[in-house]
Formats: C-alpha cells, structure tokens, sequence
C-alpha cells in the first residue's frame, strides 16, 4: 500500500487510465437438450442446464472504499482487500416438457 500516496488538497493524481486490475472473469455455462418422440403428435424434451460450470471463484475487485479515511492519511482497514466473489457458485437445473 505505500505504492500511493494523498495527492494534494484539489488536485487529481497523474496515474494512467486502467493502470491497476483486478481478478479476471471465468464464467462457462452449458445446456442440453434431447426430443423423445412418443407417437405422432406427443414428444417429450428433456432439457439439463449448468451456470458456472467449472465452479471457478470470481473474485471481486479489491475495496472500493477510500483508502485515506482522513485528512491525516489514515488508511481504511479494508483497503485493497478482496472480501467478495461476483458469481454464484455452480448451479443445475432440469426441465421437463410434454408436447401434445
């Protein structure tokens, strides 16, 4: 964290654009499906759907919360911590459809 410091009273700081970044994204979802034809008019779907199929933790970025709390330069607790995910874990659905 001494890799930064308060810029002055009314001033904005000279680091670039997209300088810090965080965590990357992985996010895979799947779905299948098969049609069962039971006689001429009737067919039955069954259908499987995964969200987040590795199960890969994506991490939030770091704190939003302003790392000097103060104007002596006092630095928040949970500055620069990642303390969130932003997916859900792995999930799984079926369906079921009767076509008549």
């Amino acid at each position: 964290m001494n890799a930064f410091e308060l810029p002055p009273a009314n001033t904005r700081g000279t680091l670039g654009r997209n300088t810090l970044i965080g965590p990357g994204l992985v996010n895979v979802d799947v779905s299948l499906g098969k049609s069962f034809a039971l006689g001429e008019s009737r067919s039955l779907l069954f259908r499987a759907e995964v969200f987040n199929l590795p199960n890969h933790p994506n991490f939030a970025v770091p704190s939003g919360q302003i790392a000097f709390t103060n104007a002596q330069g006092a630095i928040a607790p949970t500055a620069g911590r990642i303390t969130s995910t932003v997916t859900t874990s792995r999930q799984v659905q079926f369906g079921l459809k009767f076509t008549f």
